[in-house]
């Protein structure tokens, strides 16, 4: 009768660890951070120029824009930020985040001058790596953007 007793209390002991830990995985502050963080910023490309005659000068701009409140662009953290272009002569292929028009900027902006060396439709491929922060979690974000050009 002893052990019976026991047991049922060892049950009920397990039972209120596991819902004292569901309810703790419940509350709001405690989410997935990197499903947060994935969500808190966007990759903005519109001021690029999408259309311009073979041996014209274009430009391509990438904004790093935090969406969420309470999320920003770490700016001590690594940025590094890579460009190919096929097609495309770029005066600058590599990007940190000293090479920011505004480096000390909320939203990092990184542009650079092209000029377009063959005919036909080319994207600018970005692969970005960067760290977005909230008062809780700092995650490493690791992203490509595509920009397309057209060149008559």
């Amino acid at each position: 009768m002893e052990r019976r007793g026991v047991l049922c209390y060892v049950k009920a002991m397990t039972r209120a660890l596991v819902l004292a830990a569901l309810a703790l995985l419940a509350r709001p502050g405690l989410a997935d951070p990197g499903a947060e963080a994935a969500k808190a910023y966007a990759l903005e490309s519109g001021q690029s120029t999408a259309r311009l005659k073979v041996g014209e000068a274009g430009k391509l701009v990438l904004v790093i824009r935090p969406t969420a409140a309470g999320w920003h662009i770490h700016p001590q953290a690594p940025l590094k930020i890579r460009l190919a272009a096929p097609g495309l002569k770029v005066a600058k292929s590599e990007f940190s985040r000293k090479d920011a028009a505004n480096p000390g900027g909320e939203a990092p902006r990184f542009e650079t001058s092209f000029v377009a060396t063959e005919g036909g439709t080319t994207e600018a491929t970005y692969s970005l790596d960067f760290f977005i922060c909230s008062d809780s979690a700092c995650v490493k974000q690791s992203r490509t953007l595509s920009v397309p050009v057209t060149v008559e």
